[in-house]
């Protein structure tokens, strides 16, 4: 039986690839999960350099098991496959563009200005389908959140605005690709239950600190 390397009254994090273990997981859960790119960054533990095929390939192994046990979930695409995430996904799908002022990398003698969220949960909160001045990566030197070294860091800010407004507030929260657990930390924030798959135990390590430390009751973050 697999054992979590971490867990508490609200969270449960295990150290294994998520195709190990979201077949082994029964409940319903909202999904929301930033995948590796496969732009070659370096996660210790994973190839993030395979031929399109093959990473595609995972993506489909993944995204299935995924869906079955999120009939509502959100996913950070890489710009390279945003249109391949769409395809394997769904088109029920709808993009959310988070957007910021600074310039970003140039792609393609482009200047990057945006990236892209698909989803097809409903927004239980009013809100746009353009999220502006988020805390992402792209501020660069603007961006203010602590990474924990982590080379694909997800942001608290990004984080909180899709658990708020895409999940219901009593369904625990599922994320495949946790790294240093952002969606867990903002999740217990949030006083919902939430489980997390991360295949690098280093970044298990960083999780278990951020998750073991003292979260404020909501009424005193006022």
């Amino acid at each position: 039986m697999l054992q979590p390397y971490y867990t508490d009254n609200y969270i449960t994090l295990y150290n294994a690839d998520c195709r190990d273990v979201l077949p082994l997981l029964t409940e319903t859960y909202f999904g929301w999960c930033d995948p590796p790119y496969n732009v070659g960054k370096d996660y210790g533990v994973w190839n993030d350099s395979l031929t399109d095929e093959e990473y595609l390939n995972f993506c489909i192994n993944w995204i299935a098991l995924f869906q079955k046990l999120c009939p509502e979930n959100c996913v950070f695409t890489p710009r390279k496959y945003l249109l391949d995430y769409w395809t394997i996904l769904g088109r029920q799908y709808k993009q959310i563009i988070l957007t910021w002022t600074p310039e970003g990398a140039i792609r393609n003698g482009f200047v990057n200005q945006h990236s892209s969220l698909l989803t097809n949960a409903k927004p239980k909160q009013r809100t746009k389908d353009v999220w502006h001045n988020l805390q992402t990566p792209g501020l660069g030197w603007f961006f203010r959140e602590q990474t924990y070294e982590h080379p694909g860091y997800t942001s608290e800010d990004v984080t909180n605005h899709v658990l708020t407004h895409l999940a219901h507030p009593h369904t625990p929260i599922l994320d495949p690709f946790a790294g240093t657990s952002t969606t867990l930390k903002c999740a217990k924030d949030l006083n919902r239950r939430a489980v997390g798959i991360e295949i690098n135990e280093k970044y298990c390590e960083i999780a278990a600190t951020r998750l073991s430390q003292q979260v404020l009751p909501l009424w005193s973050q006022v």
